[in-house]
């Protein structure tokens, strides 16, 4: 898929005789809308016969001068009859916007518990014998900015309450949290075990990917272990 295929699909619909902008925008969207969100793009939308304006995701970090586009904080506008002959000017003008990742903002994971270890397994633990139940959380950010997450821990049993933490993950980065090793400001652990619980993380800057995994034990030395990996619900 290249811009120029864009340019010639256009120019096809209007050949059949779609004979309005908003139909066109319809049409447009539907076949070509992936992979424009590909290209850092979330909406193409038809102006005029000759004119297409394109959302793009992310900040204008600097200003080009491209025959046929004007450049926006948000978006660009497109004079189909000024780019036909150099479609691929599209792409050139859209690397002149910042990326806000892939992925979304907001993820949740249902499904969380902890088992504790039982006294043997502390035990073991402490003498670095083993691999033992826990969770954890990875998060990728591909955007080309830095970003802070809230996570938000949701009890299922009322009398406990709920807790939170932050932390950044860079710009083309990941972070990898082991949840039972989280610590609250007294140093004790954040999140309580043998408690059902649901995982809440918020992205403030830049959209994230997350995945949670989880492994159970049990035995000396680990013996006998599951594991489960899932990737978190996002609402958007």
């Amino acid at each position: 898929m290249t811009f120029g295929t864009l340019l010639a699909t256009i120019q096809d619909y209007k050949g059949a005789g779609v004979p309005h902008l908003e139909p066109l925008t319809t049409l447009l969207n539907d076949a070509f809308g992936d992979w424009l969100t590909s290209q850092g793009v979330s909406h193409l939308m038809m102006l005029g016969d000759n004119t297409v304006c394109l959302n793009v995701r992310g900040e204008l970090k600097q200003t080009t001068f491209v025959k046929g586009i004007r450049t926006y904080s948000r978006f660009l506008v497109i004079s189909l009859d000024q780019v036909d002959d150099n479609p691929e000017a599209i792409a050139d003008a859209l690397k002149c916007y910042t990326s806000e990742g892939d992925g979304a903002y907001v993820w949740v994971i249902p499904d969380g518990y902890m088992a504790a270890l039982t006294p043997a397994e502390q035990e073991w633990e402490q003498h670095g014998g083993g691999y033992f139940s826990h969770e954890s959380i990875c998060i990728s950010n591909t955007a080309d900015i830095d970003t802070r997450c809230l996570l938000e821990v949701l009890y299922e049993d009322i009398t406990l309450e709920n807790v939170s933490c932050e932390f950044d993950v860079p710009a083309h980065r990941s972070v990898h949290y082991r949840l039972d090793k989280l610590k609250d400001a007294n140093g004790e652990p954040l999140i309580a075990k043998d408690a059902p619980v649901s995982y809440k993380i918020t992205s403030r800057d830049a959209r994230v990917v997350v995945q949670g995994s989880r492994i159970l034990t049990s035995g000396e030395n680990s013996a006998f272990a599951s594991f489960g990996t899932v990737m978190a619900w996002s609402p958007q």
